[in-house]
């Protein structure tokens, strides 16, 4: 009796395979084609009688026709025999054409929760032929570089849907409560546990929670820089939802809780130019506002013309030190966690620190890893990638190779240093 064993695809490895005509067959998982073509196990081989063969006078000219029609009848079976394996599927093409190729990084980033930090990478990988492509996230411990867990990103996916992935998934996420937001035009709004990579919720949970969102979401932006996604619903409504406190206000409920948020306070800021200096103000803010004076509001000061008086009380420098293309970070301990180069040079050094009121350090971090960030600037003040745990910050690094700096924030001390590059050979 013939030997009977499941199909499976010889690219992916997967069983859910659908006949196609013939010997044709495609995989139901990742879109691979291929042919079957099973041994006769009751085929015998019968010796044939020598056939005599009548001589035949035949020109140079055809006798060539002859032996390159010989030659391609005897390349054609040779191309059958190849394909003809018992009981296996093979590619319809040379087999390395099939073959997964090795994943490489699509999207790369270092996020910090309540239990340090984890890096979050996305993998992608497709065959050879372009006929689909995979998506999945792989989460890394950036201290002993050890795997935590991979999760996939959806199912494969064919070529041509290649270039919309950030359609799907965004390379942005926003961190809260241990829960990474993802915010993207098709896939919507999808919640993910931080250190399993577990997708916990999308649209729909969104749906089911809010009566306002029953009828559906239309549209949604991320506003990261405000703590919030703003959503268009299906019955004609912009909403927003606060990532932090997990509330959806109408635009005049969001609009009423900015204004009472904002208040005067006594903080520290830099100024808005290359040659930033650190000032003491009294301004009304809210949790949303960035660290930094406007170079106006100083100049008011100097002419002591302020018409800004209903938002600003006071301002006052702390020293006259000037800081080459600062960038503010977060209040930190009633002190101000600020990023700057140690000169006008394209060969300085970043720098990662802490001040207080008084213009007093409690650290400064000149870790060699932050002169990346400042020889690839090309602004006045610098771009940081950053997220923060409760006394953590992580600092992210793109180039040629992804790098990530774990800074305390108690200590100001360098906890790791994370590199990553495109390739995972």
């Amino acid at each position: 009796m013939a030997k009977v064993e499941q199909l499976k695809c010889p690219s992916c490895g997967a069983t859910e395979v659908s006949h196609i005509s013939g010997i044709n067959y495609q995989c139901d998982y990742c879109h691979s084609t291929f042919l079957v073509k099973n041994e006769n196990p009751f085929h015998q081989v019968h010796p044939q009688k020598p056939i005599s063969v009548t001589p035949i006078n035949i020109k140079p000219a055809r006798i060539f026709i002859v032996v390159a029609i010989l030659m391609a009848i005897i390349g054609g079976a040779a191309s059958v025999f190849v394909l003809t394996l018992s009981n296996k599927a093979v590619t319809s093409g040379t087999s390395f054409l099939s073959d997964w190729q090795k994943p490489g990084v699509d999207n790369y980033n270092c996020l910090a929760g309540s239990k340090g930090a984890v890096v979050w990478l996305v993998l992608k990988t497709q065959t050879n032929k372009l006929d689909s492509v995979k998506y999945w996230l792989r989460l890394v411990d950036p201290v002993t570089k050890k795997i935590i867990s991979e999760e996939a990103l959806g199912k494969p996916k064919a070529w041509k849907e290649l270039f919309n992935q950030s359609k799907i998934f965004d390379n942005e996420y926003y961190v809260s409560n241990d829960t990474v937001y993802n915010v993207s035009e098709d896939g919507g709004i999808q919640g993910f546990a931080l250190y399993t990579g577990k997708r916990l919720f999308g649209n729909e949970w969104f749906e089911k929670r809010f009566p306002q969102l029953k009828q559906g979401l239309i549209k949604t932006d991320k506003e990261y820089y405000r703590n919030r996604i703003k959503i268009s619903s299906a019955a004609g409504d912009d909403l927003y939802y606060y990532l932090d406190s997990k509330l959806l206000l109408t635009e005049k409920e969001a609009e009423k809780v900015n204004s009472e948020e904002r208040v005067f306070e006594e903080n520290i800021y830099l100024s808005q130019n290359k040659k930033a200096q650190l000032y003491l103000c009294n301004m009304k803010r809210n949790s949303g506002d960035s660290y930094n004076i406007s170079d106006s509001y100083v100049e008011q000061l100097k002419s002591s013309n302020n018409y800004m008086s209903s938002y600003i009380k006071s301002i006052k420098p702390i020293s006259d030190s000037i800081y080459a293309m600062a960038t503010p970070i977060k209040k930190y301990d009633d002190k101000l966690l600020f990023f700057y180069a140690s000169n006008f040079s394209k060969q300085a050094d970043g720098v990662l620190a802490l001040v207080d009121k008084s213009g007093q350090f409690a650290w400064r971090n000149k870790d060699s890893t932050f002169k990346k960030i400042v020889t690839t600037n090309s602004s006045d003040n610098i771009y940081l990638r950053y997220n923060l745990g409760k006394d953590l910050i992580v600092i992210n690094i793109s180039g040629s190779i992804n790098q990530s700096v774990g800074v305390n924030l108690k200590t100001g001390k360098t906890q790791f240093v994370f590199n990553q590059s495109y390739s995972l050979d």
